[in-house]
């Protein structure tokens, strides 16, 4: 099958594509042209297309192409625009409130704030600040100071930048990319708690605000339930998104045996999370639109809860698609499907294409859509565990193939156990995912609780044991590879002609099955 009969086959796929090289553009020329101009010249476009009509099919699908390529130029220009923010040269006195949980690193506390005034003068639209404050070790008031809390601040506004000399992780990028506009260092004698008021916030901010509170308060319920800080910390990344409690050490070992995925919320969590909602309302098959319905609230409910990261708004929406598909009886995933996903989250922000969670979710989806099903067909067992295990194997194979390239280009490793990781730890994952759900439903019966919490503290305890050792096996990873994005592109263009030409192959020796049997 050909590039173009791919691309027809697959309409939202040509249209996302268009889509992210108008965003590759606006990103790289965008500035030099006002934006109403690119606005004046998206729609221009638009209007053409219509006045073209149906009687040039041809020339309107050009004129959409091209207006939708313009579209790109025009938000990411905008996006950019939002982002330019004249900041004062010298310290300055702001109010803020913090919208991040205060981690402890080392001599300082780090949080984000989100200024709403400066020097007495509110704020027409509050900025986005990656603070780090100074820890006082007299009476220790960040111990103190919590998501949603309020404070006033004495320091120096400064632009993004970078402090990674090495590899080709863009910090300034990410930072800009999750609304970031400067970066303040706070001496400990120049903050306090202050009573900041929230109205400036917007309506999703000041929901966010809530839904971390009320995550703060399900950590706290861990907490008590006996969780040493190692095994609480994982429960914590793979339940609720908080990797606060991660120490370095614990990181590297996730990271090193190629599991360290599963402490990322993503599709997995997700769609696990999905199952066990379904699963409960199984029942409702006469009503199975309003069982959608309320499955899908809980799961956006949930995206809210732990923070709006992008993998899982990728999720959620790849989901409520399904979701749509499975009331109306269509195809449920496709890969229509994940770029109609991809073109929702670039439209509302079109820097998410730069954020490496987007880019490395998108690749995992994407490889398991094209390579899953040949490569679980390449075997033919009879066994049901041994299917399970091959299925599983085929999972990890094929998002592996999407993925190594992005994480070798930006972390400079290739883990190479990374299959029997998997192996271990989507088992695990998926049995803590199930207790954590039905830890919170069962929350007035104490007893019960008590028995899902040592089970979950059993099966983290495992995990982190089980992939330590992992980490620790001769050749367990290779380090230090540094490719360039040259490089990165090539190995991409590599995969895609290999997969081209397997595909080819394969039609022609099925081709040649099917003269053969017609001539017997």
């Amino acid at each position: 099958m050909g590039m173009g009969k791919v691309l027809n086959l697959y309409p939202l796929l040509r249209i996302t594509l268009v889509f992210i090289v108008g965003i590759v553009i606006g990103e790289a020329c965008g500035e030099r042209l006002p934006l109403w101009l690119w606005l004046g010249l998206t729609a221009a476009m638009a209007v053409v297309g219509l006045v073209v009509g149906r009687k040039y099919e041809t020339g309107q699908g050009l004129c959409i192409m091209m207006g939708v390529l313009l579209l790109g130029i025009t938000l990411v220009s905008w996006h950019n625009s939002l982002l330019t923010v004249p900041l004062p040269e010298t310290a300055r006195k702001y109010q803020a409130v913090v919208t991040s949980e205060p981690r402890e690193q080392g001599k300082t506390i780090s949080c984000d704030l989100t200024v709403t005034q400066v020097d007495h003068h509110v704020l027409a639209r509050p900025i986005n600040v990656k603070a780090g404050i100074l820890k006082d070790t007299a009476n220790h008031r960040w111990q103190r100071l919590h998501v949603g809390d309020g404070i006033e601040a004495w320091s120096v506004l400064e632009a993004p930048s970078s402090f990674y000399q090495e590899g080709n992780f863009d910090y300034v990028r990410w930072l800009r990319t999750h609304g970031f506009v400067a970066q303040t260092f706070i001496y400990y004698r120049n903050w306090k708690k202050a009573a900041v008021s929230t109205a400036r916030l917007s309506r999703l901010e000041r929901a966010k605000l809530r839904a971390m509170k009320l995550r703060n308060s399900m950590l706290e319920r861990y907490r008590q339930l006996g969780l040493d800080q190692g095994k609480y910390a994982v429960v914590a990344a793979m339940t609720l998104g908080d990797k606060s409690g991660l120490v370095r050490e614990l990181k590297e070992d996730y990271s090193i045996s190629g599991a360290s995925h599963v402490l990322a919320l993503s599709g997995l969590h997700l769609g696990i999370i999905y199952a066990i909602l379904t699963l409960l309302l199984g029942r409702w098959k006469r009503w199975q639109w309003l069982a959608q319905a309320v499955v899908l609230s809980a799961i956006w409910m949930y995206v809210v809860l732990v923070g709006l990261p992008v993998s899982v708004i990728r999720a959620a929406t790849m989901l409520t698609v399904y979701s749509v598909c499975v009331v109306l009886g269509r195809q449920r995933a496709s890969v229509n499907t994940l770029a109609f996903a991809a073109l929702v989250m670039l439209v509302v922000n079109p820097l998410n294409l730069w954020d490496v969670g987007f880019q490395m979710s998108f690749m995992a989806v994407l490889a398991i859509l094209v390579y899953y099903r040949p490569i679980y067909h390449a075997l033919t067992l009879q066994n049901t565990v041994a299917r399970w295990l091959w299925g599983l194997t085929a999972v990890s194979l094929s998002a592996q193939i999407g993925t190594a390239p992005l994480v070798i280009y930006y972390f400079g490793r290739f883990s190479c156990y990374s299959l029997l990781a998997n192996m271990i730890v989507v088992p695990g994952a998926t049995l803590i995912l199930y207790g954590a759900v039905l830890m919170f439903l069962t929350m007035p019966i104490m007893a019960v609780q008590k028995l899902i919490a040592v089970t979950m503290v059993y099966v983290s305890g495992f995990l982190n044991t089980s992939l330590g050792s992992i980490a620790r096996w001769p050749g367990a990873s290779i380090e230090g590879i540094h490719i360039n994005t040259l490089q990165l592109y090539l190995i991409y263009i590599v995969i895609i002609s290999v997969t081209v030409l397997a595909y080819y192959a394969m039609k022609i020796r099925h081709q040649k099955r099917l003269d053969a049997f017609y001539e017997n």
